[in-house]
């Protein structure tokens, strides 16, 4: 086989990543054709007819992706390379806007997932349903762990905190 005969091309050379190559081949006088794609990350060994074209999506790839075809004759190997750039497809930040298109926080983000809105709704029903001592209890509760956890934040409103605690109390004692 003489290697000027043998033909190897592609319709382009720059490609985005997940664009289509067209890869054009003929080897007269060979006995096997392959074809190895090596993208950086991973190499593929592609047995091909003596002649013909074949389409290949460039995926992944670490800038280039090299195309090597290889022509086997009497046990020797006969190659034609060409190295196909592959962009990165640019990316989009996505961005999460409410009703009038206004762009929308984290924190309100989160508010306005359903399950955090079925978890309030199932609070404010439950909350419904209780008697009074335990509404006063799961009060009293929320209050003291506010209190304790902003005393380790701050110290200093540790005492303060407990004597805001101790007004309520009194009001609810005197209250009745």
């Amino acid at each position: 086989m003489d290697m000027e005969r043998m033909t190897f091309t592609t319709d382009r050379t720059t490609v985005t990543e997940g664009e289509i190559v067209e890869v054009r081949w003929d080897c007269p006088g060979a006995e096997s054709v392959d074809l190895t794609i090596d993208n950086g990350y991973k190499t593929s060994v592609i047995p091909l007819e003596i002649g013909g074209s074949k389409r290949f999506r460039l995926n992944r790839s670490k800038g280039r992706t090299r195309l090597v075809l290889t022509a086997h004759v009497g046990g020797k190997g006969f190659s034609k390379a060409i190295k196909v750039k592959v962009k990165e497809i640019p990316v989009t930040r996505a961005e999460t806007v409410d009703q009038r298109g206004n762009p929308m926080g984290w924190l309100k983000r989160m508010w306005n997932m359903p399950k955090w809105q079925a978890f309030l709704a199932r609070y404010r029903q439950g909350r419904q349903a209780m008697p009074k001592e335990k509404k006063l209890a799961s009060n009293l509760l929320m209050i003291l762990g506010a209190i304790l956890l902003l005393g380790t934040i701050f110290p200093i409103l540790l005492p303060v905190g407990i004597f805001a605690l101790a007004c309520y109390l009194m009001w609810i004692v005197l209250k009745r």
